[in-house]
């Protein structure tokens, strides 16, 4: 790529491909090691939800960090969180 902004852009989408399948699968893994150790049908439903629900709840927000708008707001929050 002869361009840095072509490598940042490559580079934004490849983190967000990447944080979405590992939060993907580790929620699977969570589910996995969850029925492993514990016989309960309802806490194995419970992570069954989680496994099912969480990856695509986060999907916009991890999608929507490639927008300058959204980092700057996420800035703002991050930062007041940490003055408190």
């Amino acid at each position: 790529m002869p361009s840095s902004g072509r490598k940042h852009k490559a580079l934004s989408t490849c983190g967000s491909h990447l944080s979405f399948v590992s939060l993907f699968y580790g929620t699977a893994f969570g589910v996995y090691i969850s029925s492993a150790v514990s016989d309960s049908p309802r806490k194995t439903a419970e992570a069954s939800v989680m496994y099912t629900v969480a990856p695509q709840l986060m999907n916009p927000f991890i999608y929507g960090l490639r927008n300058k708008d959204m980092k700057e707001a996420l800035k703002k929050l991050v930062s007041g969180i940490a003055v408190l």
